[in-house]
Parts: structure tokens; C-alpha cells; sequence
């Protein structure tokens, strides 16, 4: 699957997101909560989102995070969030979701969770 803020593939049963914007910001923001919940409506119930273009996200985009983390629970599945630009870890840290979320290192790492 391909989205305009977001290219999609399986890796065995995991749904791999790649955010291919550099900002979350305003419409950006709506387009990207709507292409995730259509990769949520596909039934996944593993993903990884790979963070590593998104330079900064504003409350709406990590609100899609939040948003998404909550309907994989849910469902008893896995969310892992990998390759965080720095700023964006800071953000995280300050904002206390990095003990919210499962985050990883890099991709391979964020795999690993999933076995």
C-alpha cells in the first residue's frame, strides 16, 4: 500500500509504516490519521512505524500515535515505533510518551519485538 504521507508492506505478519513526511503539521496531520486508520481498517494487528524522515510532528500527528497505539491494544496486538530523529526523541522524553510507547533503535531492533 501507498499513501501520500505514508508507504505501507508486510514483513511475515507485521504491517512496516513508513512516514514519508518531514512535518505533521495541519493537513499533513489529517491526511496521515486517515491513511493510518486505513491501514488499521486493512486488520492488522502488528505494526511498526518507522519514524526516520519525520523531522517534527505537531499534537495532532503524535494524537494519530496515540490514537493508533490504542486500537492495536485493543485488538491484543503490537505497535513499535523505530528510527526517531533526535528531535523528535526529545519531544518524546519531555512529553514522558517514550515510557507510552515501545520505541526501537532502528528497524532491525524493532523487528526483534515482534518475535
Amino acid at each position: 500500500m501507498s499513501f501520500s504521507t505514508l508507504s505501507v508492506h508486510q514483513e511475515n505478519k507485521i504491517s512496516v509504516v513508513k512516514v514519508t513526511e518531514k512535518r505533521i503539521f495541519l493537513k499533513v496531520a489529517d491526511d496521515f490519521k486517515e491513511q493510518m486508520l486505513s491501514v488499521l481498517d486493512s486488520g492488522t494487528t502488528d505494526i511498526l512505524i518507522d519514524l526516520s524522515d519525520v523531522h517534527v510532528m505537531n499534537s495532532s500527528g503524535i494524537g494519530v500515535l496515540m490514537l493508533v497505539r490504542d486500537k492495536i491494544e485493543k485488538r491484543k496486538g503490537r505497535l513499535v515505533l523505530c528510527d526517531i530523529q533526535p528531535i523528535m526523541q526529545e519531544i518524546f522524553s519531555r512529553m514522558h510518551l517514550d515510557t507510552f510507547f515501545n520505541i526501537a533503535a532502528d528497524r532491525t531492533v524493532a523487528l526483534e519485538f515482534f518475535k
